[in-house]
């Protein structure tokens, strides 16, 4: 039906709004009435094809966010996957180094290198598994090797020659159903799709081309712990195992243990037995703490790597940290190269060594900034508990008030008979002087 959405997955773009027939008297706006065997057999249709929609979408197993072509049935059952992707590239690479593989690459006009690239691409996009699923589009394998379309194709054909690539499925445009799947999968309109690759490995090539050399990975620390664990406990964990009786000496520790929920490293620490062995001495707590205060007050010193060599050059100079921390020392090594008309560099290559030579330079056995400023703190609240002493003798040998009184009226007491001979004698004498 026309505009509407009946019959039809997806609506059409046409509008389904009805018209006003009272402003536009055209009779060809009108919608022919629909019977209800009409309707019915429009959602059956919409049914069935949102159905086939789902079952193909699910069947043909589709991820990423383009649709790819359904695989028929069969078609992987007679198709070899790869070894691993590792291995493929390998083979690859000792194909086209073969002279075969340079045969066929000048006959495609093509070299070994942009065929190699292509082939990395493809290894890239396909199932780590089985090199199976690579559905990339031939534009977007150019854009990521870095070649054009047409190279792409002329490598695809020596890699299908050599037979280390199949084309399962060839590209093209989508029909109806199929577009219609593809926007429900990913949500947008998609009229093409690209064709569907597989990364094989044959059994001529495995038997031929040998596996690359790879070097036996290292076991790890843990890993050799967890395992001398095991040797050590497996007999004490497990009585049968041993050639002793189950209830010999070390049988009933082992029991013992479990049931009192000993764990073997506490057992061990229980028995006077070192848990663990350090293998290195560690660095003394201040020389760790004065490097990271010098390489905080300094950052032209900051190392690229672990912080170990600034405490290394520390150590090897032979100052003594506990005395000097990192922001004496880089206020040390300021003042001498103010003092020399230098200026720190921007970039140190070699922090560690630069450290070394320029702390040779400079005597460190003098005080530090820090000792001289603890010393006048030193001597400063000597001299304030000094004064403060003062004071309070001063304080306590004060006389009180009542003592003051007492003192003022003694001395009035022992005074007052001297004053008054001293009056009546003034008076005398000025009466005398009066009279003459």
């Amino acid at each position: 039906m026309t505009g509407t959405s009946q019959g039809n997955a997806h609506p059409e773009p046409a509008s389904t709004l009805p018209h006003n027939t009272i402003l536009d008297g055209s009779s060809s706006t009108r919608h022919a009435p629909v019977s209800d065997d009409e309707w019915a057999h429009a959602v059956q249709q919409a049914t069935q094809n949102v159905t086939r929609i789902e079952t193909l979408n699910r069947t043909s197993n589709q991820r990423g966010n383009s649709w790819s072509l359904p695989t028929p049935h069969g078609t992987y059952s007679r198709t070899p996957t790869w070894t691993s992707r590792t291995h493929w590239q390998h083979q690859v690479r000792t194909l086209l180094n073969s002279p075969t593989g340079t045969t066929l690459c000048t006959k495609h006009t093509i070299s070994t290198e942009a065929v190699f690239a292509v082939a990395v691409i493809h290894a890239s996009l396909a199932e780590s598994a089985t090199g199976r699923s690579v559905t990339a589009s031939r534009n977007t394998i150019a854009r990521r090797a870095g070649v054009s379309t047409s190279t792409v194709k002329r490598a695809r054909r020596v890699l299908t020659t050599l037979g280390v690539a199949v084309e399962l499925v060839r590209g093209r445009y989508l029909n109806r159903l199929e577009a219609m799947a593809a926007e429900s999968h990913h949500g947008h309109r998609q009229f093409r799709a690209a064709s569907t690759w597989a990364l094989t490995t044959p059994r001529s090539i495995a038997t031929t081309v040998t596996p690359p050399f790879t070097k036996p990975r290292k076991p790890s620390r843990a890993t050799l712990r967890t395992t001398a664990y095991r040797s050590r406990t497996t007999t004490r964990n497990d009585p049968q195992s041993g050639t002793r009786d189950p209830l010999s000496p070390s049988g009933g520790f082992a029991l013992k243990a479990l049931a009192f929920k000993i764990s073997p490293t506490r057992a061990q620490a229980h028995a006077g037995k070192p848990t663990h062995q350090p293998t290195t001495t560690p660095r003394p707590i201040h020389l760790q703490r004065a490097a990271a205060e010098l390489i905080a007050h300094a950052p032209a010193l900051k190392p690229a790597g672990h912080i170990g060599t600034i405490c290394d050059a520390l150590q090897q100079t032979g100052i003594d940290t506990a005395r000097w921390t990192g922001r004496d020392i880089a206020h040390q090594l300021t003042t001498d190269t103010q003092q020399r008309g230098w200026t720190w560099p921007n970039h140190i290559p070699r922090p560690g060594a630069f450290l070394r030579w320029r702390m040779t330079q400079l005597d460190w056995t003098v005080s530090s900034p820090t000792e001289r400023r603890l010393e006048h703190d030193r001597l400063r609240r000597s001299e304030q508990a000094k004064r403060r002493a003062e004071f309070r003798n001063r304080d306590a040998s004060r006389a009180t008030e009542t003592t003051r009184i007492e003192i003022v009226r003694t001395f009035q007491a022992t005074q007052t008979p001297f004053r008054r001979v001293l009056t009546t004698t003034t008076r005398s004498i000025s009466h005398s002087g009066n009279t003459n």
